[in-house]
């Protein structure tokens, strides 16, 4: 947890908060028009105190109370109108939203992922179904270490420590709608769809290098890469044991709604993988 979640949380603040708008899921195209509408409504508070009762000195304190408990407002519930994220879905125009992306894209690995798992041995042809699968011996290895992982939240973070070479008593996770994110102090080092996804992460990452002697020699953003590919071939969700299907959805925000290929347990709707789906699978459905 980060010092300021930290203050939060002694104080009684994060019990306020609305975590579906504000931390790491706080629409700013959202934040910046409401912090324009409380500009408004301060400046017009103070405007009418000063016509109507312009003797008694109320207009300054009038006014900063009203900046005030709309900054406060704004700050723990993400906006302070009523309906602001259906209300700038529809009307703010796309390159704005895109000008506010939450999150900067990804690079692109310097790898395939598939063709190099692949390459690894971890993926195989699966001829029934003209694609491929996980290997068996694989696949059992990497359900023996999400199962031992699944309980063990030290060793989820140990692992994702070693990854990300960081001290792994430093790192603090933190639950958002739809999202896990994982700090080292202030600093934000990683983020998953749900707490399965990240076990399924770490569980690989401590899999793989038994059976890729370059494991440690590739570049951070190419094994973040290959572990995120793996999710997709997960078939039992890590929190349940239910089928994981993969399917497009669209997946609605404050801002703006996508398509997407997801990955999801049937039995408790554990979000495992998801990602932009192609034009070309939009266009073939």
């Amino acid at each position: 947890m980060n010092s300021v979640s930290r203050i939060e949380q002694a104080t009684g603040v994060a019990s306020l908060k609305d975590p579906e708008y504000t931390g790491p899921n706080r629409c700013w195209p959202c934040t910046l028009s409401n912090l324009g509408i409380a500009a408004v409504l301060t400046a017009g508070v103070g405007a009418a105190a000063t016509r109507w009762v312009p003797a008694t000195g109320v207009a300054g304190p009038a006014a900063a109370t009203v900046a005030a408990v709309s900054l406060a407002v704004i700050y723990l519930r993400g906006y302070l109108v009523p309906g602001t994220p259906r209300l700038t879905r529809r009307y703010f125009p796309a390159w704005l939203l895109d000008w506010f992306g939450k999150e900067p894209e990804r690079p692109p690995a310097a790898v395939d992922p598939r063709e190099t798992l692949v390459s690894m041995g971890v993926l195989v042809d699966d001829p029934a179904a003209d694609d491929v699968m996980l290997d068996s011996a694989f696949a059992a290895a990497w359900r023996e270490r999400i199962d031992a992982h699944w309980n063990d939240e030290d060793a989820v973070r140990a692992t994702i420590g070693d990854f990300a070479g960081v001290p792994p008593g430093s790192i603090e996770f933190e639950s958002y709608p739809g999202m896990l994110v994982a700090y080292d102090g202030p600093e934000r080092i990683a983020s998953w769809e749900s707490r399965p996804a990240c076990v399924a992460d770490a569980a690989a990452a401590a899999t793989l290098p038994a059976f890729d002697p370059e494991w440690e020699r590739r570049p951070l953003a190419v094994r973040a890469e290959l572990l995120g590919a793996l999710r997709l071939f997960v078939e039992e969700c890590p929190a349940c044991g239910g089928q994981v299907s993969l399917r497009t959805e669209v997946v609605e925000s404050c801002c703006s709604s996508r398509d997407v290929v997801a990955a999801t347990c049937d039995s408790c709707g554990a979000r495992l993988f998801e990602v932009d789906a192609p034009p070309d699978l939009l266009a073939a459905e």
